[in-house]
């Protein structure tokens, strides 16, 4: 894709308003409620569409001005597909979902102008300040995505523009490969028999801050990981990386060799570069502040024991 604005013919600039009206269809998930509540705050009037209210996904789709999908990935594109005839010229289309290649391309199929939103943030957040929003206007006048965009920089969002194709590789990277790798050490710790609260009592700042990443994805739901993993396109390339390096190490520890861990190491700091000293400095302040939390935490529960003993 060419400039990120447009793709094929882009529609006359609308001019859409805070008196334009919103339907979130899926509005009753963490993420539905969230842009919906998000939307209401500029004053527009918002709909919420879902299995078990009063407005239906057909009838919110033929009414409103701004059509948001906010379903789960599994659904999102039949979900557009069954309801893009019901579309119309002057409508925007947006989705929420954690890949662009195929909703967007559902999304093109009819008269309105579209852009894919991917939040790189969880349904309950407090802020908006801080958080980045990857956006894929494909479908928009330029005035018009000028505005949407400045709905979401005004609370703070930092908005990265990208193609949908784009998008998807990135989350290969950014999903995918860490949560493939984050499971593995769940998986493990599982095949091994290993009592993660017997660790606990060994560890390091960094393995709690690393162990607190892991147990922070089994606290949440399965099918949503298991989307993001079975439906990126790009899948593929991170298992073969990730087997290859496997095999690797141990090939490494089968012959005994240091100096093969240590020059595969250094390869892959080299190719980090500089990332690596600013990430070091980043991560020891976190380190620092999971000391404080984790003794805050102890002297608590402590104090908790002791008033019910």
């Amino acid at each position: 894709m060419g400039d990120p604005n447009f793709s094929g013919s882009a529609p006359l600039s609308l001019h859409w308003s805070t008196d334009s009206s919103i339907a979130v269809i899926g509005g009753l998930g963490e993420m539905g409620r969230l842009f919906a509540n998000f939307f209401k705050d500029f004053g527009f009037p918002v709909g919420i569409a879902d299995l078990e209210t009063p407005l239906t996904p057909e009838q919110a789709i033929r009414e409103a001005d701004i059509v948001i999908f906010a379903v789960p990935l599994h659904q999102a594109a039949e979900t557009i597909r069954r309801l893009v005839p019901q579309t119309r010229p002057g409508q925007l289309l947006m989705d929420l979902t954690s890949l662009k290649s195929a909703p967007v391309r559902e999304m093109l199929e009819s008269p309105a102008s579209v852009v894919g939103l991917h939040p790189m943030f969880g349904g309950r957040i407090t802020t908006f300040t801080g958080q980045t929003l990857a956006a894929c206007p494909v479908r928009i006048s330029p005035a018009d995505w000028e505005w949407l965009r400045g709905l979401f920089t005004s609370r703070g969002i930092s908005v990265k523009e990208c193609a949908p194709e784009e998008h998807d590789r990135m989350m290969s990277i950014i999903q995918v490969l860490f949560h493939l790798t984050t499971m593995l050490i769940g998986r493990a710790i599982r095949d091994l028999g290993i009592d993660i609260v017997e660790t606990m009592e060994y560890t390091s700042p960094s393995y709690r801050i690393e162990m607190n990443l892991v147990g922070r994805i089994f606290a949440q739901n399965p099918g949503l990981y298991a989307a993001i993993t079975q439906m990126n396109p790009h899948s593929g390339e991170i298992f073969s990386a990730l087997k290859e390096g496997l095999e690797a190490y141990e090939k490494f520890y089968n012959a005994g060799s240091l100096d093969g861990f240590m020059k595969d190491f250094e390869l892959s700091a080299r190719h980090l570069g500089d990332f690596c000293k600013s990430a070091y400095r980043e991560s020891s302040e976190l380190l620092d502040f999971s000391v404080q939390l984790a003794h805050k935490n102890n002297k608590n529960g402590n104090q908790e024991k002791t008033s019910n003993g």
